[in-house]
């Protein structure tokens, strides 16, 4: 049931970002307007961990959608909603699946032509994992929990290929356990595409 909550609410919270693009662009024709974008890609993470257990890369995505907000010629802010798969490979031999719904809010900063430097905020609400199907136990026989709630910063850079087309490269830092009681930081590497409406 928790988890059927958090996906309607990731789903609605993408509706209403593409509503108010649509709402603001239909007010005012200029290029320079608000636009709504959608964005997938690739993640690479792990949990920066205790060194009593060994948290391997693992592969996983993202989808979902942003919102370029222009702030002035050289600077945009782009919030985003997505739905990230993030975690651990190979922790006593089974997978750490994380599912987030993750919000970061960066600033992009214009450096050269069409290149941008980008870091922000990001906070993350978990809806889904396999913690309790995992072989990490606790010392007395007993499951650990997930933390719930991450947050930490992503920092990158990106590419705007043409009007439409915008790529990024980030590293988004947890500052919050993922896992309670154990050291268990999301740390991950994103490759992003993002295609504007």
């Amino acid at each position: 049931m928790k988890t059927k909550i958090y996906v309607i609410l990731a789903f609605f919270s993408l509706g209403l970002l593409q509503m108010n693009a649509q709402v603001i662009q239909g007010t005012s024709g200029s290029s320079s307007d608000m636009r709504f974008g959608v964005k997938g890609g690739f993640n690479i993470s792990s949990l920066g961990g205790d060194s009593a257990y060994s948290y391997d890369s693992k592969p996983g995505f993202h989808l979902g959608g942003v919102l370029e907000i222009p702030f002035s010629d050289k600077i945009i802010i782009q919030p985003e909603a997505l739905i990230s798969l993030q975690g651990s490979g190979g922790f006593f031999e089974d997978d750490l699946n994380f599912w987030y719904i993750t919000v970061p809010v960066v600033a992009k900063y214009n450096v050269w032509e069409d290149l941008y430097i980008e870091a922000g905020p990001q906070l993350g609400v978990l809806f889904s994992d396999n913690l309790d199907g995992n072989s990490f136990g606790g010392g007395d026989g007993s499951f650990r929990e997930s933390n719930t709630i991450d947050f930490g910063l992503t920092a990158g850079a990106g590419y705007r290929l043409d009007d439409n087309f915008y790529f990024q490269l980030r590293f988004n830092a947890g500052f919050l356990n993922a896992i309670d009681d154990v050291t268990s930081k999301n740390r991950v590497f994103q490759l992003s595409a993002v295609y504007f409406l």
